[in-house]
């Protein structure tokens, strides 16, 4: 058997553990689908893996909206997740490139520093957080919340940022000063333009974290005007588990969608940003 031959059979191996693989991942996602199509009441009196009678999706869709007020959550993570992304990518790009091209005495200090809020889990800074939170009357506010959504992500921000910009020769840059560029218009005029690989794949994942977030939402906020949308689908499993099932899956395949979404429109730039972070680290 030559060696062509049995690298054709290794790839066909490898491609069919790999389609195997994505069928056992999507198992639990086209459960989720069919029973978000049903009602409760053939949700009840049928079994779970059946096609639906009647496409009730829409209903299901409209009572999570409505009847359960999930709305307002959602729309709260949508708020969280896109300007906590926005802040927190702005000021870590401008934290990455004074680290990287103004040759800042004690950069690398203050880079391990700033990395250092990636090494501790986020539940030793519970109880502080929440007792500095009522005394500075932050508690159950949208304010409070969007600023430690900020906080939490930056590390990594910055830590992606200063990989990518170290890559950029610093020629580009002395050759800017020369033609009288200041040090911001070297930021917006050349890096900046040249960092939406990296602007991506912070954006889809900080603001994935923001979204799928359940334990600060859980511990910063008490009410459905402030409260994220994982928090509400806690709250709306506690309440419908074993009473409308389907209005239940409808709830978690809504707050899937986002993400989804955004993942789609931006896999390109992605895939690219993974690479950089790889070649960083």
């Amino acid at each position: 058997m030559s060696d062509r031959v049995k690298l054709n059979i290794r790839k066909s191996i490898l491609f069919i553990i790999i389609i195997f693989l994505c069928l056992i991942w999507l198992v639990p996602i086209y459960f989720l689908v069919l029973i978000s199509l049903k009602s409760s009441k053939e949700f009840a009196v049928t079994p779970f893996w059946k096609m639906p009678q009647a496409f009730a999706f829409f209903e299901n869709v409209k009572y999570v909206f409505i009847e359960t007020k999930l709305l307002k959550p959602f729309l709260n993570s949508l708020f969280y997740a896109i300007c906590g992304s926005v802040v927190a990518i702005f000021i870590s790009s401008l934290a990455g490139f004074g680290l990287t091209k103004l040759k800042l005495k004690g950069s690398f200090p203050i880079f391990i520093i700033i990395w250092s809020g990636m090494i501790f889990p986020v539940q030793i800074y519970l109880i502080p957080l929440y007792k500095a939170y009522l005394t500075l009357n932050l508690y159950n506010t949208k304010i409070g919340m969007l600023l430690i959504y900020i906080a939490i992500i930056i590390p990594f921000c910055v830590f992606l940022f200063r990989n990518y910009f170290l890559t950029i020769p610093d020629d580009y840059i002395e050759a800017a000063k020369i033609d009288g560029c200041t040090s911001m218009q070297i930021y917006y005029r050349i890096l900046l333009p040249n960092s939406f690989a990296p602007i991506a794949i912070l954006a889809l994942l900080q603001g994935s974290f923001i979204w799928n977030d359940l334990i600060l939402g859980m511990v910063l906020s008490s009410s459905d005007s402030v409260r994220p949308i994982m928090n509400a689908l806690a709250l709306l499993n506690a309440v419908y588990t074993g009473k409308n099932i389907p209005v239940i899956m409808t709830g978690n395949l809504l707050s899937g969608l986002p993400i989804i979404i955004a993942y789609l429109l931006l896999q390109k730039y992605f895939i690219q940003g993974l690479k950089l972070q790889v070649a960083g680290e």
